[in-house]
């Protein structure tokens, strides 16, 4: 624990630090205990509530300068992580305080974390009534002052992105229950609800905080009902355009065509496999593929996780120029692990999954919005009817 100068006759900041945060846990109904041994070294706070064990590292500075808590911060998050390394079942929680830390500082702490350790639970406190968190179980310890605003503190909107990909991917997860026909999604995909934050990240096998921040952020803006025993979607409507409209992102395509005409399904097979193992239809092919195919004659589109020229003589095709016949479109999707987590393969090609098509040919301009209407009719709309009739 870093002591800062202090003045005579003063409690030391670290002390008085310490006793807020044992006071703010304790007031939570946490277990909180100061100075546990662990192995060879102790830790400032070890705290645990349910299924949270944290083992928490504090810092205090004697002022709330940016370079110096950054500093100060990656001191903890190292140590604290270092703790845990030693103990079983618990997770580190790295804390920075000082007299007052001014909001442009808190955020440039909290874009730090974001940027660097988003996997690390981390706390901020001052003088002035500060007391912020990010970190699962951990945000009813928050306490607005005076002086700043709410939304700073529980992490700003314009720092979380609510459909970056891990969270696209974990909004599948999260749907695949309400979606009648088992094979329009990836054979992995847990048909159950999901408790909490942790169960839905076993579930999306990502990290315990990405599922905590996309739960978080579903509550914040009012798309998650947490009163039931389950996560529950709620304005899915809403939810969905507001998906539809983040999804509208040029993907890098390159046009190609056949160097050979062939039977398509074997020129596909052979493809595929020459463009690496995670290639999988989309669009239009992969809504034919799913039963849901409404439009003929578009080009087949084939995702890919990287694009190398080297591989489409392999594949059987060639470049298409300005002006030539387009056949096959080499995409690379912006948000690759939504893509290719959720792929599935009801036959002997893999596909995009029944969102991911609804996305896409929503966002496509020749005769996409028909397609986008019949999969809208047939898996959307029931889907959007079981998820209000969860039990709360």
């Amino acid at each position: 624990m870093v002591v800062s100068a202090e003045q005579p006759g003063s409690v030391p900041p670290s002390r008085y630090f310490e006793h807020q945060l044992l006071k703010a846990f304790r007031g939570d109904g946490w277990n909180a205990e100061a100075h546990v041994p662990i192995g060879s070294r102790r830790a400032d706070l070890l705290v645990r509530k349910g299924r949270h064990r944290y083992v928490v590292e504090l810092k205090s500075a004697a002022e709330g300068r940016r370079d110096r808590l950054v500093g100060l911060l990656s001191q903890a998050i190292i140590q604290a992580s270092s703790l845990v390394s030693q103990a079983s079942g618990v997770a580190p929680l790295a804390v920075v305080a000082a007299p007052r830390i001014s909001d442009p500082v808190a955020r440039a702490l909290r874009e730090f974390c974001q940027n660097h350790v988003p996997d690390v639970a981390v706390g901020f406190l001052d003088r002035d009534g500060l007391r912020s968190f990010v970190g699962p179980g951990l945000e009813a310890l928050n306490s607005p002052s005076s002086r700043v605003r709410r939304e700073s503190i529980s992490a700003p909107g314009h720092s979380v992105n609510l459909f970056s990909d891990l969270n696209q991917w974990m909004l599948k997860v999260m749907l695949a229950p309400h979606i009648h026909r088992h094979d329009l999604l990836a054979e992995r995909m847990p048909r159950a609800g999901h408790r909490n934050a942790s169960e839905l990240a076993r579930a999306a096998d990502v990290s315990i905080m990405s599922a905590f921040r996309f739960v978080r952020q579903l509550a914040q803006e009012n798309f998650l009902d947490q009163s039931g025993g389950l996560l529950r979607l709620v304005r899915l409507e809403a939810l969905l355009e507001r998906w539809q409209s983040a999804y509208v992102r040029q993907a890098k395509e390159w046009p190609a065509r056949w160097i050979l005409q062939g039977g398509e399904r074997g020129q596909l097979l052979r493809a595929m496999e020459a463009l690496g193992d995670r290639a999988c239809l989309g669009l239009f092919a992969a809504a034919r593929a799913l039963n849901l195919g409404h439009v003929e004659g578009a080009p087949v589109h084939i995702y890919v996780e990287g694009f190398q020229s080297e591989r489409l003589r392999e594949a059987g095709l060639s470049e298409s120029l300005k002006g030539q016949p387009v056949s096959v479109v080499i995409r690379v999707p912006s948000a690759r692990e939504s893509v290719f987590r959720g792929a599935v393969k009801p036959k002997d090609l893999r596909l995009s999954d029944v969102l991911q098509v609804w996305l896409d040919v929503s966002a496509y301009p020749a005769r996409g919005k028909e397609q986008a209407s019949v999969i809208f009719r047939h898996v959307i709309r029931p889907m959007i009817q079981a998820a209000r009739d969860q039990p709360r």
